[in-house]
């Protein structure tokens, strides 16, 4: 139980009031809600009973002393009632009675009493302090789209995009309703907050509240770890890191960058995860020997580590430069596994082996990784399992002096995923279209990186062929289920097909495909080199597939 907790349910008339200051820290997210939220909110609101309590919901709240409290979690919803209280109180200033008006601007900000010695101050303290000042801190600033807004300016179009939503629906209610409603969200609407004198307590807090909005993550909170003041003292270094880490977060994407964590974790720890990744971080990662200290150089390391990641992967630009076609044949390939492999091991080891040995090599450890990664799809291996070998392989990587020692030692046996190539209902297998993919890689011309987006896997012997066809006099009942799922029966169609033209009889189909280009990839298209289709013609190919799939491209 966290210790001095603090909960209480408040109408937003007291949580707006002297008895509280909020502020966003560095590690919270910039202000992220879309139109979906804020008219599901103004629906709401606009839709409840305003004689009865609106529940808006829970803040979880860190106090730092006396009434002024650090928001962990309901920062979303926090600036969106700003932004409503500016429009109400814009909106109604220009009524007779503009004593609403200024109650509600009071609200958002504590104007200046110099014979009490009370400071002009926002309610509110938030990452985006100009664009909130502008709309919410001064008054008239709502009533009007923001000044000179530039189109890159994520943060202020969220803000104009609300500010819009909210004054439409407030300016379209007749002015006793505007002031019905606005007595209805200060005095009927309620949250509930808790509050604890500790970070790590209003944390855990947040992990059992079911609450709408953009949460809290894992790694938001380690980011709080970072910029903690035992690390970075002072203020404007901590806002310089944090911008730094958004700008970082920015780069790669929300998704992705998520994901750097667990493979950074996984390239400094070389072990299971034993718990969640926070803790991981603090614990095992840390300040460790050999590990970057918490602070600047965490920072500094995860900048390197994004900067790699987006090269390697995304941009996939890192061997620029290289010397013949291995560029064209790196990112060619890389854009294939990157397309198709869902599970993410394998880029730890490239991200650490670029890290530590640069280019040297890249490629083709890149090349061995991948049939390192095909060899455990094949085989169904779990996830405990992968995670020893690529551990392995990190370690490896680690104790070597060159490239050269790391390829050597994660050179694999490939009759496994041979064999899995020569299966009859290879079709069937998870991993079939990336085989199939990489065949095309294998036949085609890489002076320039090609993209293979195959849409679909098309069965030359259709899967049921018409009765009384040449499908059907031509392969017996044993053949057909022998060989009508295999590799050497399958192309990759890189556009749309009209699906009647499955059951159709070879020429005609081979007429399709000509005709209508639904395939560009050089061994499918070999397909319009054959006079007939036999059982023996596909057993060739399917032994061909398996003999050229993992060459080199």
């Amino acid at each position: 139980m966290a210790k001095n907790l603090e909960s209480e349910m408040v109408p937003l008339t007291k949580l707006f009031s002297q008895d509280f200051f909020f502020r966003i820290p560095e590690y919270q997210r910039p202000f992220l809600w879309d139109d979906e939220d804020f008219t599901n909110l103004i629906d709401d609101l606009e839709t409840a009973k305003w004689d009865e309590p609106y529940f808006l919901g829970t803040l979880v709240l860190h106090r730092t002393g006396g009434n002024e409290y650090d928001v962990v979690d309901g920062q979303q919803r926090l600036t969106a009632l700003c932004i409503l209280f500016a429009c109400l109180r814009d909106s109604l200033d220009a009524s007779d009675d503009k004593s609403l008006s200024k109650e509600l601007h009071d609200k958002i900000f504590q104007t200046a009493k110099r014979l009490d010695s009370i400071p002009a101050r926002d309610r509110v303290q938030v990452k985006d302090q100009a664009v909130f000042n502008s709309m919410i801190g001064t008054p008239g600033g709502a009533s009007k789209p923001l000044v000179a807004l530039d189109s890159k300016d994520a943060i202020g179009q969220r803000y104009e995009s609300c500010r819009s939503i909210f004054w439409d629906r407030i300016e379209a209610m007749r002015v006793e309703e505007r002031e019905k409603f606005a007595i209805f969200v200060t005095q009927k609407c309620t949250l509930i907050y808790l509050a604890t004198n500790s970070f790590d307590d209003a944390f855990r807090l947040f992990t059992v509240v079911n609450d709408r909005g953009k949460q809290l993550r894992r790694i938001d909170v380690l980011k709080a770890h970072n910029l903690d003041p035992g690390y970075i003292p002072t203020a404007s270094a901590r806002t310089t890191y944090a911008n730094r880490w958004e700008l970082l977060e920015t780069r790669l994407g929300e998704r992705e960058f998520e994901d750097i964590f667990g493979l950074l974790r996984l390239i400094y720890v070389k072990d299971k995860p034993q718990s969640d990744l926070y803790k991981e971080f603090a614990d095992r990662i840390l300040g460790k020997p050999g590990m970057p200290k918490a602070g600047p150089e965490f920072i500094d390391a995860l900048e390197r580590y994004v900067g790699l990641y987006d090269d390697l992967f995304i941009a996939r630009d890192y061997l620029d430069g290289a010397d013949g076609s291995k560029n064209a044949k790196y990112q060619t390939l890389m854009e294939a596994m990157v397309g198709y492999f869902s599970a993410s091991e394998w880029k730890a080891c490239a991200l650490y082996s670029a890290e530590k040995f640069g280019k040297d090599d890249l490629y083709e450890f890149v090349l061995e990784l991948e049939k390192v990664y095909l060899d455990h799809w094949v085989r169904g291996t779990r996830k405990d399992e992968r995670y020893g070998v690529y551990t392995s392989i990190l370690k490896k990587i680690e104790t070597s002096k060159t490239a050269d020692e790391v390829i050597a030692a994660t050179k694999i046996d490939i009759a496994t995923i041979r064999n899995a190539c020569l299966a009859s209902n290879f079709y069937g297998a998870g991993h079939s279209k990336y085989l199939l993919v990489r065949a095309e890689i294998v036949a085609s011309e890489l002076d320039h990186p090609r993209h293979f987006q195959a849409r679909s896997v098309e069965h030359v012997l259709p899967q049921t062929p018409q009765s009384g066809s040449l499908w059907d006099t031509s392969f017996n009942d044993d053949e057909r289920k022998e060989l009508v799922d295999s590799a050497g029966n399958l192309v990759l169609l890189s556009k749309s097909k009209n699906s009647k033209a499955s059951n159709r009889e070879f020429e005609s189909k081979k007429l399709t495909y000509l005709k209508d280009r639904v395939s560009d990839f050089p061994r499918s298209m070999e397909v319009l080199g054959y006079d007939s289709w036999t059982p023996d013609v596909i057993r060739e190919r399917t032994k061909s597939f398996a003999d050229a799939v993992l060459c080199n491209p």
